[in-house]
């Protein structure tokens, strides 16, 4: 983040050096609160202190008719925001800051632009950061110093990593601006090696180090930023590469991390090693994809804050009845006790004991119920959070008009709410599913079922599933007009649980579906067997367990296992995994004929 506000910090310093010198000269009051303002800035412990200086600059700005300099103040706490990790607070002070303007008439629109292109490139979204830079420029006054600074340097940074040629560009601009303001030049010195550096010309980075090196000996300035880039971009040319890494993992002023990766990737690039590089850019698009979920998980949290405590005030209010009812029949249970140990004390010592017994049982269900409903509460939730975020973001952003979307852009967006409201809905289908089942005290095996046509039907649908991503294959060791009794629809349910688990953990490879009989104990025999992760021993018996999962990442809700073991012995047979089957997992079914 330091990287992606510095320039738009020495932009604010820049525009009230060129808009408020005299006042500053003259009154020191105002320079004192300026310079406590831009020091708590970078000091995020002091939270309160920097809004209430905050204020207190805005309403001096106010005072003199510096519309101009009041929201860049305004769109500093925007990028003040973002420091903190807060983005969606972020997007709605900037949307409250075009609100604002448009009450009183103002038309600085490039600064709110500059403001969600800031949001948009702290979240790694490269398009959108680089579209709302190019509207900004449109909307600076050309006259403006100080927001063409901010721009340039801006674009040329956000440049640098994918498109360092016309990054470069856009740096000479900054730099032509910039050369009266020695913080400004030693930034587009540090800039240019940057952009050298992912251009990789080795040559120019060279020429670019020295003229850096010679500008700081000659100059001084607020900070060291860009000194540590340089060191480590000069170290990577120079063939330095692990101390290079390791500065970088220790941090350097300036950069995010994406840009620290990215930085990292073209050092793996250079020393020849793609695998490490592929694996940068994993990190890189997990970090970014990660980032854009916080987007989304604060917006959801930030819409549903008011209804989730009124609906925590009510829970309360109700269980807080519950208990005094509780409290009011233990008492009362308590005083028959005592009337009924007065009247028969032997009789109610053999009734306390079976009373004591009875009431260990009911707790312990209790207290089972209160587990299995938290650990629902829990699942539900993680399944349902991620669509719900989808669909709640992209609302807002479709419905807000200060956002430019392209018909594309609306229509892809429409299109995942549509897919995420569809995933809600299987997901409550299921739940309803596993509630029927659950309620279920044994099958009817009433059914003469065809083995060979309900095995080649689930593999046939779990085919429109795999899309030809695995090889999947059906073995029957049973003639094919093999008729058995049972229940087709409990058999069809495990089998297709079992297919659409192994589709699940395997990323290459195989599934097979066997059917045999069983010479030994007699009985139908199937078997699901793939070459996914597997199942590591220590979990054979938990992964049937309710709500269980390996991978509590992996969508579902750990109930599939768990309701097809009980099918499978509702229907007397019994469902287990192959501890023998190493390449993968293998589950076994067997029914009783």
């Amino acid at each position: 983040m330091r990287l992606k506000t510095f320039f738009l910090l020495l932009t604010l310093s820049l525009a009230c050096c060129l808009t408020v010198k005299a006042q500053q000269q003259e009154d020191t009051a105002f320079r004192k609160l300026y310079d406590q303002y831009y020091q708590l800035y970078n000091e995020p412990d002091k939270e309160k202190q920097f809004w209430e200086a905050s204020e207190k600059l805005m309403a001096y700005y106010k005072k003199v008719g510096k519309r101009r300099s009041y929201y860049k103040i305004r769109h500093n706490e925007v990028l003040y925001l973002l420091e903190q990790g807060r983005a969606y607070q972020a997007l709605q002070h900037a949307n409250a800051i075009l609100e604002e303007m448009k009450e009183d008439g103002a038309r600085h629109y490039d600064i709110v632009y500059n403001s969600l292109a800031s949001i948009y490139e702290s979240r790694g979204n490269y398009r959108m950061a680089k579209e709302y830079y190019m509207k900004s420029l449109q909307a600076a006054d050309p006259k403006d110093s100080g927001a063409l600074i901010s721009i340039y340097s801006r674009t040329a940074s956000l440049m640098s990593t994918r498109e360092p040629h016309e990054a470069w560009k856009w740096n000479e601009k900054f730099g032509a601006l910039a050369e009266e303001y020695p913080d400004y030049y030693k930034s587009y010195l540090s800039l240019k090696g940057q952009i050298c550096f992912f251009m990789q010309d080795k040559q120019k980075f060279q020429e670019a180090n020295k003229e850096f090196n010679d500008y700081l000996k000659g100059h001084k300035f607020v900070d060291d930023w860009g000194i540590g880039l340089m060191d480590v971009l000069n170290k990577a040319f120079n063939g330095q590469y692990q101390e290079a890494l390791t500065m970088l993992d220790k941090g350097i002023l300036g950069l995010d991390l994406i840009t620290i990766h990215d930085v990292k990737g073209k050092i793996y690039e250079m020393m020849g090693r793609c695998d490490l590089t592929l694996k940068e850019s994993a990190i890189r698009r997990d970090l970014r994809d990660s980032l854009n979920s916080d987007l989304f998980y604060d917006n959801i949290n930030a819409v549903n804050a008011e209804t989730g405590l009124t609906q925590l005030t009510e829970k309360t209010a109700k269980e807080r009845e519950l208990w005094l009812l509780v409290c009011i029949g233990l008492l009362l249970a308590g005083l028959g006790v005592l009337v009924w140990r007065h009247l028969d004390r032997r009789h109610y010592q053999k009734q306390l004991v079976k009373k004591n017994y009875e009431l260990e049982i009911a707790l312990d269900r209790a207290q089972e119920s209160d587990r299995m409903k938290t650990s629902f509460i829990e699942h539900v939730s993680h399944e349902i959070r991620t669509p719900l975020n989808v669909i709640t973001g992209f609302a807002q952003i479709i419905t807000n008009p200060a956002y430019k979307l392209k018909d594309e852009e609306r229509n892809i967006m429409l299109n995942d709410i549509s897919k995420n409201t569809a995933d809600i809905t299987n997901i409550v289908n299921e739940l309803l599913e596993v509630a029927e089942d659950e309620s279920r005290e044994h099958y009817e095996l009433n059914d003469d079922v065809n083995i060979h046509q309900l095995c080649q039907e689930v593999v046939n649908k779990a085919s429109v599933v795999n899309n030809g991503r695995l090889e999947l294959s059906y073995k029957n060791m049973l003639d094919q007009n093999y008729t058995f009794r049972t229940n087709m629809q409990a058999l069809r349910k495990i089998l297709n649980q079992l297919m659409k688990n192994a589709l699940k953990f395997t990323q290459e490879g195989e599934i097979e579906l066997k059917v045999r009989e069983r010479s030994a104990n007699g009985g139908l025999e199937f078997t699901i067997t793939d070459t996914g992760i597997g199942i590591d021993e220590q979990y054979h018996e938990k992964i049937f367990e309710r709500f269980f999962k390996v991978d509590s990442f992996k969508q579902g809700f750990g109930l599939g296992l768990t309701m097809s073991r009980k099918m499978a012995e509702l229907m007397g047979g019994e469902l287990n995994i192959d501890p023998s089957y190493k390449n993968g997992a293998r589950f076994v079914l067997i029914l009783p004929t």
